[in-house]
């Protein structure tokens, strides 16, 4: 048995049932020229009783544009960048943009063969959390008009918008912080020192270090890769040491949740025994944390509105050569983990 189905509306039929050109209908749908008001009622009237929807590839084929925005994040399962990709998502809601939203697993291969897949599909634009290894890709899609705004992790050899979090005034507050307790035996565990913001809040910390007259030995230096069990680690190899720290400084949240299970296993009290400062919060976590742990805010809520603002602005102004970086400034937060050092 066969079914004939309905054949769909095209915008023939609303123009026959509106009593107007194909043309007029056409620019009332594309929302385009000068339609007499009574006339534009009509299409309308003809739009609703027929259940007319425009062919979006066709519509993309005539102007060029897909109204498609991808977001390119390192990490989808990450809290911050799943936060900041909500931002994007509301703006882009207001303007009735469609959003691709992706991930690279922080592999710059994948980061790469996606750039591509992105052109390819001739998207409108692209935020990307890169993993600063895709440069040139980058540079290949605002050379072909598809305009790139970076979030995250600042890649300032790429002429390209940025929307970040000012990294190294986070760590210069925190090294303050902990040097106004009295703390020079300071432990800091760093980030992935292969991605962009580890190697930015490593080399803040460094330099933070060195303006305040703070030595930092290799030994008490622990890269944690940005993970829990990193953190965890870090914690085993200070303790081990014949002088441990009396403070550590985490590159980022997820380390300071290992490091608060490892004290917690070995027995360490904070801010007792030590006082712990780390770079980054998760509001919904850290309020159900005894002690509460001082943090330098960020603001992925923020950076995902300020950056599909200005990729906005950028499709509405295509063309301009200018770009911009908007560095957001953090806030220190001063919780139970910190301890002077008596």
């Amino acid at each position: 048995m066969f079914v004939i189905r309905p054949s769909k509306p095209t915008i023939k039929d609303v123009a026959r049932l509106a009593g107007v050109s194909v043309g007029t209908a056409s620019k009332v749908i594309n929302k385009e020229g000068n339609v007499k008001p009574e006339l534009r009622e009509k299409v309308r009237k003809a739009v609703e009783q027929l259940n007319y929807r425009p062919n979006a590839v066709a519509r993309s084929l005539k102007s060029s544009t897909t109204n498609v925005l991808a977001v390119l994040l390192g990490d989808i399962t990450n809290p911050f960048q799943m936060t900041m990709a909500k931002a994007i998502e509301d703006v882009m809601n207001e303007h009735d943009y469609h959003l691709l939203i992706s991930s690279t697993n922080e592999d710059p291969d994948i980061e790469r063969r996606k750039l591509k897949m992105l052109y390819e599909k001739r998207v409108d634009g692209v935020i990307t959390c890169t993993t600063g290894k895709a440069n040139d890709e980058i540079r290949g899609l605002i050379a072909s008009n598809i305009p790139v705004v970076i979030v995250d992790r600042p890649v300032m050899s790429v002429h390209a918008d940025i929307v970040a979090d000012n990294n190294p005034l986070g760590m210069e507050l925190l090294v303050g912080h902990l040097k106004e307790l009295g703390h020079t035996r300071i432990g800091v565990v760093h980030g992935n020192l292969d991605t962009v913001h580890g190697k930015i809040r490593r080399d803040s910390v460094m330099a933070s270090f060195a303006a305040m007259g703070l030595s930092l030995p290799e030994d008490c230096q622990f890269a944690g890769n940005f993970t829990f069990q990193g953190g965890y680690r870090a914690v085993e190899r200070f303790l081990s040491l014949d002088e441990p720290p009396t403070a550590i400084l985490s590159a980022n949240n997820t380390m300071t949740a290992g490091i608060l299970k490892a004290c917690r296993d070995k027995g360490v009290r904070i801010p007792q025994d030590l006082t712990l400062v780390t770079f980054g919060q998760l509001e919904y976590q850290w309020n159900l944390i005894s002690p509460s742990v001082t943090y330098v805010s960020q603001s992925p809520g923020q950076i995902g509105t300020k950056a599909a603002e200005r990729i906005i602005r950028r499709l509405k102004n295509p063309g301009q050569d200018d770009v911009s970086h908007i560095f957001i400034t953090p806030q220190l937060v001063v919780g139970e983990s910190s301890g002077k050092l008596s």
